[in-house]
C-alpha cells in the first residue's frame, strides 16, 4: 500500500505539473482562428463535449468513470461524447487556466468546472450563462450549498460535489471529542509528547488555496472573523487572531503543529498520517477512502483511525459545473451537468470516489463501490454510513468562504498576509491588513509598500 499511495502521490504532482505547463502553453500558443464571411475570427469547433477541471483526486478515477458510463449511453451520438481535460491539481492554476480560456471567449471548453467561490467571479464577469432549471430547484440538494452556485439570486451552476474539512485522528491518540480549537491543539500536543509521534496536528498553510482554508478555519476557531455580511472586519477581532497565531507559534516551536505546516498541502499530510508521524490531521473527505485502503490502518475488520467534524466551523467548499457562455454546445453540456450531478452519480462519486455529495439522498443509504479495487474491498457500508454521518454534520456548521467576483486577489493578499505574521513576524499592522483586504474584496488596485507588504 506504501508503493500504490507513493504512486498516487506522484502521480497527483505529475498531473499538477503537467496542468502547469498546459496552462502556459494554452495561454501563450492559442489555436490558429479562422475567418468567416464579415471577416470575424469565431472559435474553431470541437468534436463532442469537454468538461475542464482540476486533477481526480480519488483513488479510482472516479469522475473519469462517469463521464466513460455517459459515453456509453450515448454512444450513436458523436455530439454527445465527452471528455474531461483536468488542467491541474492547484486551484490555483486551474481557475487562471479557465479565466485566460473565457477571458479571450475561447470555446475550447463546454462545461467548466468551478471551485465554489469562483462562481461569482464567473458569472460577473458573463462567462457563464445561467443554468435552466425548468422545474426550479431540485430540494434534494443540499440547502447549503445552493449560495456557491447563485449570484445575484440566479442559479449559474449545479453542485458535483461538496467539500469540508474534517478531522482525522489515531485512535490511541484522542482523549475525548475535542470542545473547540484550542482543546484539540492541547490534545495534539498531549499526544506528541506521550505517544512516540513527532508532532500532535497536520494541517496545511502552505502558498496556494488550502493555505487560505486552513487560515480562515484558524481564525474562526479562536473566534475571530475577517468578512461578515460584504464588510471587511479582521480589524475587529484582532485580539482573536493574536491568540490563534500565538497558538500556532507556540505549538510550531514545540510538537503541537507539524514543523512543515508552512509547506504542507493534502497530499504531504496524508502521507505523514499515515506513517504514524502525526497523532491528527486536518483534511478533506477524499483522504478516509486512501487512509481506509492502507491495511496499515486496520486491525481486522476495525480502523485504527477516527473522523469527525472539526471542531467548530471548517470552510464549505466543493465544486460546481456550469456552462460556458462561448461553446457551441449549450443545451448538450445542460444534460451531461443534469447526468453528473443526479442521484445515482452522486452516490457513485460518494461510494467509489470518496468525493462528498452534494444531494441529501446519497447520505440516507450509502452503499459499498461495486468497482473497488481489493485492497478498497473492506470499505464497508458501516464505515461510509460513519463517514456520511460525520460529512454531513461538518457541512451544517460550515461555512462558506467570502462571496465576491474578486475572491482570487482577495485570497492572495489574505494567505500572503497571514503568512507573513505566522511564519515572519509576530507583529501585524491590522488598519493595514484590513485595508489592503478591503481594497481587494472590493475589487480595487491593491497598493502597498514592497518592503512591508502587510503593514
Amino acid at each position: 500500500m506504501r508503493r500504490m499511495l507513493g504512486r498516487h502521490l506522484r502521480n497527483h504532482r505529475t498531473a499538477t505539473l503537467a496542468g502547469v505547463v498546459f496552462g502556459v502553453l494554452a495561454v501563450l500558443v492559442p489555436l490558429a482562428p479562422w475567418s468567416d464571411s464579415a471577416g470575424r475570427t469565431p472559435c474553431p469547433g470541437h468534436a463532442g463535449l469537454v468538461v475542464a477541471g482540476g486533477t481526480d483526486v480519488s483513488a479510482s478515477s472516479e469522475r473519469q468513470a462517469l463521464i466513460q458510463e455517459w459515453n456509453a449511453q450515448h454512444q450513436d451520438d458523436p455530439d454527445l461524447q465527452a471528455r474531461l481535460v483536468e488542467i491541474s491539481g492547484l486551484a490555483d492554476v486551474q481557475r487562471a487556466q479557465l479565466a485566460a480560456t473565457s477571458g479571450a471567449h475561447g470555446c475550447d471548453y463546454d462545461v467548466l468546472e468551478l471551485d465554489a467561490p469562483w462562481t461569482a467571479e464567473f458569472a460577473a464577469r458573463r462567462a457563464i450563462v445561467p443554468f435552466p432549471l425548468p422545474h426550479g430547484w431540485d430540494p434534494d440538494f443540499l440547502p447549503e450549498l445552493r449560495q456557491s452556485v447563485t449570484w445575484h439570486g440566479t442559479v449559474y451552476a449545479l453542485p458535483i460535489n461538496a467539500d469540508v474539512g474534517l478531522l482525522y485522528y489515531w485512535n490511541d491518540a484522542r482523549r475525548q471529542p475535542p470542545a473547540g480549537l484550542p482543546d484539540l491543539l492541547g490534545q495534539a500536543a498531549e499526544a506528541a509528547g506521550a505517544r512516540g509521534f513527532e508532532a500532535g496536528y497536520s494541517l496545511q498553510l502552505a502558498d496556494y488555496e488550502g493555505g487560505t482554508v486552513n487560515a480562515l478555519e484558524l481564525i474562526w476557531g479562536f473566534g475571530g472573523d475577517v468578512v461578515d455580511d460584504d464588510r471587511v472586519v479582521i480589524d475587529a477581532y484582532a485580539t482573536q487572531i493574536r491568540s490563534a497565531l500565538a497558538a500556532l507559534h507556540a505549538d510550531l516551536r514545540g510538537q503541537g503543529v507539524d514543523r512543515t505546516a508552512a509547506d504542507a498541502t493534502e497530499a504531504s499530510s496524508i502521507q505523514a498520517f499515515e506513517d504514524r508521524r502525526v497523532a491528527f490531521m486536518r483534511n478533506w473527505p477524499y483522504a478516509f477512502r486512501v487512509l481506509a485502503a492502507d491495511p496499515r490502518m486496520r486491525a481486522g475488520t476495525r480502523l485504527k483511525f477516527g473522523v469527525s467534524p472539526l471542531p467548530g466551523s471548517s470552510v464549505l467548499g466543493g465544486q460546481n459545473l456550469a456552462i460556458s457562455a462561448y461553446g457551441k454546445k449549450q443545451d448538450q453540456a445542460r444534460r451531461l451537468v443534469e447526468f453528473l450531478t443526479d442521484r445515482n452519480a452522486q452516490a457513485e462519486l460518494f461510494a467509489c470516489g470518496g468525493f462528498a455529495p452534494t444531494r441529501e439522498s446519497a447520505y440516507q443509504t450509502p452503499r459499498p463501490c461495486p468497482r473497488s479495487s481489493p485492497s478498497e474491498q473492506q470499505i464497508g457500508q458501516a464505515d461510509l454510513a460513519q463517514l456520511a454521518t460525520q460529512i454531513r454534520q461538518a457541512i451544517a456548521k460550515a461555512r462558506p468562504r467570502p462571496v465576491t467576483p474578486a475572491y482570487q486577489v482577495f485570497s492572495e493578499v489574505f494567505r500572503r498576509c497571514f503568512r507573513a505574521a505566522a511564519f515572519q513576524s509576530e507583529n501585524v499592522d491590522y488598519a493595514a491588513f484590513t485595508r489592503l483586504l478591503r481594497a481587494a474584496y472590493s475589487g480595487r488596485p491593491v497598493r502597498s509598500d514592497p518592503r512591508r507588504p502587510c503593514g
